[in-house]
């Protein structure tokens, strides 16, 4: 095994880009780029930003690289909101980069992470470039996509690549192999996406940007439909999609959207905050719930991952709800860099074929 060769690998966030080299055993270097507010605020797309974080992405780069006698296998980036996809490792195309360009299925900042290494691609005179398990994938079975409306099917934006990534990770543990797993699992963080996992597959998700599953720190998560239709008839479609995706949850109730505010208010005396908190876990209990049922409650585990499940005051919380369900797992933070370079270095190697969007 090369230990010379490496991916490198690019995941860019609201305010931020994360760049990092990693070999076929480990992290070999990494960089978190912080972009200013005032920089992001003169575009009106996400996508727009493509040139300003481009230009600082390869500095960053050129600088790590020259530091370490590295040769450059691929390059992989985190895959943004596209069209619902199988889960697996992407070679990014043309009709890809259109989509996450244009924004055909949503604006966000993980649709720069194709476009990015794209380029990249070109300027280390890579023949391609890779994404892996991008927002939308997920193996959905059918029966999940019904929503009770011939018109309207459920979306599936969830956390994939960290959800499967720790999946494989939990199963090892466990001495079960990845495709004969089942687990539900919760990444909480800003967004919330509760999966179920069943032979090394996400078989069920709810939308964690709008309109399914347990509210967020600022995302509305399910509403009554006659609210939502109030809503839409009093405000324009723009403000509604801020007010759901942005401005709703804990953020709106408390006006703070991280827990650790939260906990402060609660143990102020904040009865108001406490309700909320109180609900906060409720839904994401409920939500835990049915994908256990969603699975014939034959899980060999549920999972807790995301920056949320940092807290163990949370954590001890949400188990008085779910601890007698199945195995309870605990794995803070997320796995996504790491999940990116080793779907890259499956398809390298031989072990995975590139899939075609």
């Amino acid at each position: 095994m090369n230990s010379k060769q490496i991916v490198i690998v690019i995941n860019p966030g609201s305010t931020s880009t994360k760049v990092a080299l990693y070999n076929r055993s480990e992290l070999v270097s990494e960089h978190i780029i912080r972009h200013s507010q005032i920089d992001l605020d003169q575009f009106s797309k996400v996508t727009d930003q493509f040139d300003y974080r481009y230009a600082v992405v390869e500095a960053g780069l050129d600088k790590m690289l020259s530091e370490k006698d590295l040769e450059i296998v691929g390059i992989v980036g985190r895959g943004g909101i596209v069209k619902p996809l199988d889960g697996g490792t992407y070679r990014i195309n043309e009709q890809f980069l259109h989509d996450a360009k244009n924004g055909t299925y949503g604006d966000h900042a993980s649709n720069l992470g194709s476009m990015l290494a794209n380029k990249l691609a070109t300027y280390y005179k890579l023949n391609e470039s890779y994404t892996v398990d991008p927002v939308s994938a997920g193996n959905i079975v059918e029966k999940a996509v019904l929503s009770g409306v011939p018109s309207i099917q459920r979306n599936r934006r969830g956390h994939p690549l960290n959800m499967k990534m720790t999946a494989r990770k939990i199963a090892k543990q466990q001495s079960i192999h990845f495709n004969d797993a089942k687990y539900v699992i919760a990444h909480l963080g800003g967004g919330i996406s509760i999966a179920a996992v069943d032979g090394g597959k996400i078989v069920d998700v709810n939308d964690a940007l709008m309109g399914m599953g347990p509210f967020s720190p600022n995302r509305a998560g399910a509403l009554p439909s006659r609210g939502v239709m109030d809503l839409c008839y009093s405000m324009p479609r723009n403000e509604v999609e801020s007010l759901l995706s942005k401005n709703s949850g804990l953020k709106a109730y408390l006006g703070v959207d991280d827990l650790r505010d939260v906990f402060t208010l609660i143990d102020g005396g904040n009865k108001k905050a406490q309700l909320v908190y109180d609900a906060f876990v409720y839904q994401i209990a409920k939500e835990i719930g049915a994908y256990h049922v969603a699975l014939k409650c034959m899980a060999n585990g549920v999972i807790i991952t995301g920056g949320i499940a940092y807290s163990d005051r949370f954590i001890s919380d949400l188990k008085e709800y779910v601890k007698d369900l199945t195995n309870f797992f605990v794995y803070p933070g997320e796995n996504e860099m790491e999940a990116l370079a080793e779907g890259a270095f499956r398809v390298i190697d031989g072990k995975e074929v590139a899939l075609e969007y």
